[in-house]
């Protein structure tokens, strides 16, 4: 019975140890990854999205898109020239920081410095943005030391909701 209860307690310590060495090289990886800055999803929705029972919800998150992403500082509705349509822009007049394109799966990643940004998608009919907070900044995304922020940018023009 005590040879039983000691094999117990060495298993149960093997996988302890076994446990603690995937945790310490998980966060390995993780730092190794370093950095900070913004990753994400572009998704575009068209159509009615309107309730009903009759709805689909298949579609209702969005298609993996591949576009232009521009980030520039943080913009406030003020400081960007509106073009025809509502929810575009024709001009930004703030700092462009960088540009990065979404793979055929929607995704992108970014790597920037701490501080505030602004997200913008370009489209034939100009930088497109649907998102503000309470102060009226344009796609506001704060990035922290050594944080990844997650987004999803969603082009929603061609909906009606």
């Amino acid at each position: 019975m005590l040879q039983a209860a000691l094999y117990r307690f060495q298993h149960l310590c093997s996988v302890l140890v076994f446990g603690l060495l995937l945790f310490t090289y998980g966060c390995a990886a993780q730092k190794k990854k370093g950095g900070q800055g913004i990753t994400g999803t572009v998704l575009w929705r068209s159509g009615n999205f309107m309730p009903s029972p009759d709805a689909k919800a298949s579609n209702a998150k969005g298609t993996p898109i591949v576009r232009e992403i521009l980030i520039y500082e943080l913009t406030a509705l003020s400081k960007a020239e509106p073009a025809e349509q509502a929810g575009f822009y024709q001009k930004i007049n703030t700092k462009l920081i960088k540009k990065v394109t979404s793979n055929s799966s929607g995704r992108f990643t970014v790597s920037l410095p701490k501080g505030y940004y602004s997200l913008f998608v370009k489209e034939d009919k100009g930088l497109y943005a649907n998102l503000f907070d309470d102060t009226m900044n344009i796609h506001p995304v704060h990035i922290q030391q050594g944080q990844w922020k997650k987004t999803d940018i969603i082009v929603d023009y061609a909906a009606v909701y």
